[in-house]
């Protein structure tokens, strides 16, 4: 169990983050918002404390849930006690940052909240196994598939990590990661803490059961945090309420304390088609999108093994869409024996690309009229039809990947919008120069 209940049986629900009902009763029980996180004192002694926390007994997990709810109480000497405010001054701004660090290049980013969401039998939670593995054993994520050229991958830096399942089940937890620990040959000591369970101990909207999983956190040193899924870990809150607030609040916090950055498995709503933003996409309250430094939709393509993924917010770097096969191997039982995901360009996908980047090179000289930018592409690529170049159009204007405004005679100019990563390098690491 990650926190006996009767840890935060006097506390008001909500904190580090807020409930409503903690919103409303703020003015009474002003003593339970915190002056300051845990973030804002020494790592080391977090870790030790962190360390220490999982051999206390319940009185002792008290002291500690008191500690993340009334720092300002805490005995000097201890930690740095202190004003929580602490504004950022133009001396701090003035000064040289370090530059963003990812765990995959250009697209998990620490600390991060993150969401990987798509309808059921999307592979969601399989291709996320993926990556954690490859992170804990820092190989590159979607390698090339063996039989084509092209697609996307993403080299990683090794770190421990922690996969959290109140889904999926022990038995199924445990077939798919012994497939890809077998597909990539991880070794038996590499730093993966999984926890599967059905009844689930944690409730996110909880203070103490967020101290509870920061220590954990710190006793292994994961970086990457997935949980699986967000319905599972909100403690019963109707995820189009308001509450859901509290909840994303206390994950962010989470992200950092523990400089992790988090993934969080979630469906989208039923109906949604791809490409829209996350808000129109994702299953429950506006806070869930505005809480996520990145939103990745996830589809599966009918009767095949090819997934398809698309960012619908990010709050960093631009990332493409890119697809991955899914590939696995059973033994003579008829167990799941071997299972990976490789990098894949469907020709469709190729021909998609190659069609956006010719309406783009034509852009760049300024606006065009539709029949004029049509032409340009068709010149460029006298293989893809007219219709197709005015389909593609029509979705990147969908998309924001292109401005259209009225022109004389009813026509349509076209022009490219001004990008805030035009200027970003998507090396790795890297320096980042937006918001």
């Amino acid at each position: 169990m990650l926190m006996p209940e009767t840890i935060n049986e006097n506390a008001p629900a909500g904190g580090p983050g807020q409930t409503n009902q903690r919103l409303a009763n703020s003015n009474q029980h002003g003593d339970y918002i915190p002056k300051q996180s845990i973030n804002q004192f020494a790592g080391d002694e977090l870790t030790k404390l962190a360390a220490k926390y999982l051999t206390f007994d319940d009185a002792g997990k008290a002291q500690f849930n008191h500690f993340v709810l009334h720092p300002d109480e805490l005995p000097a000497g201890d930690v740095t006690t202190g004003d929580g405010w602490q504004p950022i001054t133009m001396a701090d701004i003035t000064q040289p940052q370090p530059p963003t660090q990812y765990l995959a290049a250009g697209l998990l980013e620490l600390p991060s909240v993150n969401i990987f969401y798509g309808a059921p039998g999307t592979l969601k939670s399989f291709l996320i196994a993926d990556l954690l593995v490859c992170i804990a054993a820092g190989k590159t994520w979607l390698e090339p598939a063996p039989w084509q050229t092209g697609g996307q991958s993403f080299p990683t830096i090794k770190n421990p990590v922690m996969w959290i399942d109140f889904d999926m089940g022990r038995r199924r937890t445990i077939e798919r990661f012994a497939a890809l620990a077998r597909h990539y040959k991880t070794p038996t000591d590499a730093p993966i803490t999984i926890y599967s369970m059905s009844n689930p101990p944690l409730d996110a909207s909880n203070p103490g059961h967020i101290a509870e999983l920061v220590a954990r956190v710190a006793t292994t040193g994961a970086k990457l945090i997935v949980f699986d899924n967000l319905g599972t870990i909100s403690g019963g809150i109707e995820e189009n309420s308001s509450a859901m607030i509290g909840v994303m609040f206390n994950l962010r916090w989470l992200a950092d304390v523990t400089g992790a950055a988090i993934v969080i498995i979630h469906h989208q709503r039923k109906g949604n088609g791809i490409g829209g933003r996350a808000g129109d996409a994702l299953r429950g309250h506006s806070s869930i999108e505005a809480a996520i430094d990145l939103a990745l939709q996830i589809t599966r393509e009918p009767y095949a093994e090819l997934i398809n993924i698309e960012m619908t917010k990010s709050r960093g770097l631009e990332v493409y869409p890119f697809s991955a096969a899914f590939t696995f191997d059973h033994n003579n039982a008829g167990d799941l024996e071997t299972a990976a995901f490789y990098s894949i360009e469907p020709d469709d996908k190729q021909s998609n690309r190659a069609i956006e980047m010719a309406i783009k090179d034509a852009l760049k000289s300024g606006g065009m009229i539709q029949t004029e930018l049509w032409k340009a592409v068709k010149d460029a690529l006298p293989d893809v039809t007219k219709n197709r170049i005015l389909d593609y159009i029509k979705r990147m204007v969908a998309k924001n990947d292109l401005n259209m405004v009225p022109g004389i005679n009813n026509s349509r100019v076209y022009t490219l919008p001004v990008s805030r990563f035009s200027t970003v390098s998507r090396g790795f690491p890297e320096n980042r120069t937006d918001n």
